[in-house]
């Protein structure tokens, strides 16, 4: 059976921190520990989740690390997306990529591309660069290492990227609805509300299951991104993106007045 929003939104918090007290995940949610304790019922007996007393972690049968997963779901669409979101962005641009999966795939296109500066808290992101044999500029923060998905993180990694205007920022959230992105790790939230207005735009990229999820914490409106690249968008999104321009993985403009920059 396919987990309920809130069981998957359960599965994100246990990605993002690996083990959680029921108590925890109950107050998070805003519902009892006892309507927690049945949705883990569900996920243990899928063999999802492993139950401990007092809390629950991932199952130790999904081998796989959790950002290597990310990186595997909806991989087709993500690649496509990536690949219209590359034809967009200026040759020579300066361009701050998250530490998002998809955003891994963009990495992969700009890689083959004329020499761009690149800003990142993502290891994974800066690995693929370096291996362009330095053609490009790549630019790190300090910070802490978050091992799980090679990301840089803290107060002085914000601090740090805050000193630049990129041309671009691009990113990806968990969750989009009409009213907004959200995202469910703390530091991936302020992370990106501080980057929103240093860059001349804003590039979301989302593949089109993140319209059918929901998140812990609101990120930004829609009136904030400049555009919205993904395989397919819902009316009532493209709605709120009057200012902004939607580009569809397929290689049309999901709004009038979206022009390619390259």
């Amino acid at each position: 059976m396919a987990p309920t929003t809130r069981q998957q939104q359960i599965l994100s918090l246990l990605e993002a921190q690996g083990i959680a007290a029921i108590s925890e995940i109950a107050e998070k949610f805003d519902v009892s520990d006892e309507t927690i304790r049945r949705d883990l019922k569900v996920l243990s007996a899928d063999g999802i989740v492993e139950k401990f007393h007092g809390g629950v972690r991932l199952s130790q049968s999904s081998a796989e690390p959790p950002f290597e997963r990310r990186l595997n779901e909806a991989a087709d669409a993500k690649a496509k997306i990536a690949a219209r979101a590359a034809k967009y962005i200026c040759e020579g641009a300066t361009v701050l990529l998250d530490n998002s999966s998809t955003a891994c795939f963009l990495a992969r296109e700009l890689v083959h591309r004329e020499r761009i500066s690149v800003l990142t808290i993502s290891l994974e992101i800066a690995r693929i660069f370096a291996s362009a044999n330095s053609r490009h500029r790549v630019i790190l923060p300090g910070g802490e290492l978050r091992a799980e998905d090679q990301t840089l993180t803290g107060v002085r990694t914000i601090e740090f990227l805050s000193r630049f205007t990129p041309t671009y920022f691009v990113t990806s959230m968990v969750a989009g609805s009409p009213r907004g992105c959200y995202d469910f790790d703390l530091f991936e939230a302020e992370f990106k509300q501080a980057m929103i207005p240093q860059a001349e735009q804003t590039i979301v990229l989302m593949d089109s299951s993140k319209f059918e999820k929901s998140g812990l914490i609101r990120v930004c409106d829609w009136s904030e991104v400049d555009v919205l690249v993904s395989d397919k968008v819902p009316d009532g999104i493209a709605a709120e993106l009057e200012h902004g321009h939607v580009l569809l993985a397929d290689g049309t403009n999901g709004t009038d007045g979206a022009n390619d920059h390259a």
